[in-house]
């Protein structure tokens, strides 16, 4: 079945199947043999191809958040209808929090010029700490976030100035 996630922050189109050995995750041009393994307590044992991995996943609705190698990556099943409709609104410049948490620092303030990947602030979720990265180059047009402020899933946290198109 072909769905849309959302995968921090980025739309993928991918199709998850059976197969006798686990699953196989198709998303784009690459394809994946994978399984999951439950051990407790939100604990997985993650496998592709050779590569295992323990991983924590918590779940809530359609959102899935999955703590892997140090880093926390948050997972959205998506209608493809709802992405059509919001295809044409803004969004390339904010930071959204990719999940409901507590902010615990703000590294950047209004006029700053940040680059893409550039940490922007952390927050606290589930007893992780993510990581909420600028999205690309620019400069830095509001923080709407503070330490210790309790925050909602897809909270507009950092919005960065318009990019101006390119003149040839």
């Amino acid at each position: 079945m072909k769905k849309i996630l959302t995968l921090n922050g980025e739309q993928h189109a991918c199709t998850l199947t059976r197969t006798s050995t686990g699953l196989r995750l198709q998303a784009g041009e690459h394809s994946f043999d994978c399984a999951l393994d439950t051990l407790g307590d939100g604990r997985y044992r993650v496998r592709a191809g050779d590569a295992r991995r323990e991983a924590l996943i918590a779940q809530h609705g359609d959102q899935v958040w999955i703590h892997l190698d140090g880093r926390t990556h948050a997972i959205e099943r998506l209608n493809p209808l709802d992405v059509l409709a919001a295809s044409g609104r803004g969004g390339a410049n904010s930071a959204l929090s990719p999940m409901p948490g507590t902010i615990l620092t703000v590294q950047v303030k209004a006029g700053d010029t940040v680059k893409s990947g550039q940490v922007l602030l952390t927050m606290e979720s589930m007893k992780l700490e993510v990581t909420i990265t600028a999205p690309h180059d620019g400069e830095v047009a509001e923080v709407l976030c503070a330490p210790g402020q309790s925050v909602p899933v897809k909270a507009t946290l950092v919005r960065l100035a318009t990019q101006p198109e390119a003149t040839s």
